[in-house]
């Protein structure tokens, strides 16, 4: 694959594929008596920043590794955590039950496992979280976290993360188990207010996921090279099975991915943050909510309660018939 140097970047090269298109930006930085820094971002302004915080290291003298946690995965963080069980260092009356536990992530979720620690989100977390709800009850994922957070806590020190990615995270309450669905006065304030924060990638990406049931972490990566136009459909090879499926889009949806720019370019179809995309709709609603009150009808502050998560149930409703819709 041809590089290039970008302009006006000392450390930053244009990876371009043989039919010319930009497919990430890579950094290569070599200085004497400091670990070679080499690795590739799909966002320049994270390559950007990668460049700056390795340049600062550089300058305080600090020789750290930071591809490390690129280098390093989920699964290596969990099997550290087995790994202790195993030679004694962590004892707990429930030992068995707990190395179980951390083998059947690794088993279960091999895209989540596979996941370098670099780029493991709170967002990833929360979508299996949310999955998580729909085969099991609250409690059992609290253990899970209560399992999981201490493991990624002492992963901050030894792989050189800013924080742990479990920091953020809000457990599920032991009562919170339902199926939520957006209602469609909740749908038209939420959306007002998506579209009046002016970031027009929010309120589509939102209406994306209505259509699609795709999951928000799948979401930000699918990529212009796997969408086929002609059949209507995206193939996301990190699927959440491990083995990568087809995302059928309806006649929206296909708008929806028509209307985003840069589509000649390649990279991804949403440009944007899961932090970006999170505090979006987490303001939305709240703005929503506290207009519904305003205007008096206090059924729809419910709106207020949303995540991101609930707007695939309508997907889902539509592949199977329900009963009754369970608020």
């Amino acid at each position: 694959m041809l590089t290039k140097k970008l302009k006006g970047a000392q450390y930053i090269y244009e990876r371009i594929s043989a039919d010319g298109r930009l497919t990430s930006y890579q950094v290569k930085i070599r200085r004497k008596g400091f670990p070679n820094q080499i690795t590739s971002f799909d966002d320049l302004e994270a390559a950007n920043q990668f460049v700056r915080d390795v340049l600062n290291d550089h300058n305080k003298g600090h020789k750290v590794d930071r591809l490390l946690s690129h280098r390093t995965n989920v699964a290596d963080v969990i099997r550290g955590g087995i790994s202790a069980i195993d030679n004694g260092k962590r004892k707990s009356k429930g030992a068995a039950n707990e190395r179980y536990r951390l083998e059947a992530f690794i088993r279960d979720y091999p895209v989540l496992a596979a996941t370098p620690l670099a780029v493991a989100t709170e967002d990833i977390f929360e979508d299996w979280i949310e999955d998580r709800l729909e085969t099991v009850k609250p409690n059992t994922v609290l253990r899970d976290i209560s399992l999981f957070k201490p493991l990624f806590a002492r992963a901050v020190r030894h792989y050189d993360l800013r924080r742990s990615p479990w920091e953020y995270v809000k457990p599920p309450r032991s009562i919170d188990e339902r199926v939520r669905r957006l209602l469609e006065g909740e749908e038209t304030l939420l959306f007002e207010q998506l579209h009046a924060a002016g970031d027009p990638i929010v309120p589509l990406a939102a209406q994306f996921a209505l259509e699609t049931g795709c999951r928000r972490s799948e979401q930000l990566k699918v990529e212009w090279p796997n969408y086929e136009r002609n059949k209507g459909t995206i193939w996301l090879p990190d699927a959440k099975n491990g083995r990568g499926r087809y995302l059928i889009l309806t006649e929206r949806a296909q708008e929806i991915v028509d209307a985003l720019p840069d589509g000649a370019d390649g990279g991804k179809i949403f440009k944007c943050s899961s932090n970006q995309l999170k505090k979006a709709f987490e303001y939305a609603r709240a703005r929503a909510a506290r207009k519904a009150e305003a205007l008096g009808h206090l059924g729809l502050t419910t709106v207020g309660t949303l995540r991101w998560h609930d707007l695939r149930q309508r997907y889902r409703d539509a592949l199977m018939p329900v009963g009754p819709v369970s608020r």
